[in-house]
């Protein structure tokens, strides 16, 4: 199944589409590749989904391709990239896992051996040791069929906490998903709890992993959804 277009092509496409400069034909081309992404995604899925079946403590979510927003973001954003070839979470898969750290761990390992690939080695990026304004998970690049594709494996912990923080930045600026400066007073105290209570659930977490903790992670988990309610209602 391979790309309806050239690399060279897809270059000259990604220039455009940074530049503002995209035709018709251009927009047309870019949905017949996110098509394409699409379903070598789907086909990925079904792979991903097959293997959480014996995992009980796994819960694939609904895979997403980017929309054409977010991918002009994502350009605009890191000019580096010349081809969306490059961009390994325009297709994107996610877990998350109930249960501990080790259990996102052995996860993480179980869906690299999946998806190995003799030609490229899969990648991991740690957001546990390196988090990003807060946000934590295991992440895995992969490819398949000639594209990329990350899938974020998270707890559940992480997962809400992760819901939470997108809807703030949804709302409040998609620049904070970065770790870009706001001057908006409301926005930098509600980065600043979330990214409190962020920390507050990797010591639970890494606690957790040699001892559960249940009424810990029921309390945080608690606290996390009297945010989101204050949340609705200040935005």
């Amino acid at each position: 199944m391979a790309l309806p277009l050239s690399g060279n092509q897809l270059k000259n496409l990604t220039t455009r589409l940074r530049e503002g400069r995209e035709t018709p034909e251009d927009l047309r081309t870019l949905a017949d590749v996110l098509l394409h992404y699409q379903r070598v995604l789907a086909s990925a899925h079904a792979d991903l989904e097959r293997l959480c079946t014996g995992m009980p403590h796994a819960e694939p979510m609904a895979p997403r391709v980017k929309t054409l927003k977010t991918t002009l973001e994502k350009l605009h954003r890191h000019p580096e990239l010349r081809s969306l070839a490059q961009i390994r979470d325009l297709a994107g898969m996610r877990v998350v896992v109930h249960g501990t750290r080790a259990d996102q761990d052995e996860l993480a390992r179980q869906i690299a051996e999946l998806f190995r690939d003799d030609a490229r080695a899969v990648k991991f990026i740690d957001r546990l040791a390196e988090p990003r304004a807060g946000y934590r998970a295991v992440h895995l690049e992969v490819r398949r069929d000639g594209i990329l594709i990350e899938i974020q494996i998270r707890t559940a912990l992480q997962h809400r906490w992760a819901e939470i923080f997108e809807r703030t930045a949804d709302s409040l600026g998609r620049g904070l998903r970065y770790g870009e400066p706001t001057t908006s007073t409301v926005a930098a105290l509600l980065v600043e709890i979330l990214e409190q209570v962020a920390e507050m659930i990797d010591g639970i977490e890494v606690i957790s992993t040699k001892v559960r903790l249940t009424d810990l992670e029921s309390m945080v988990r608690a606290d996390l959804e009297r945010f989101a309610t204050l949340l609705e209602r200040i935005l």
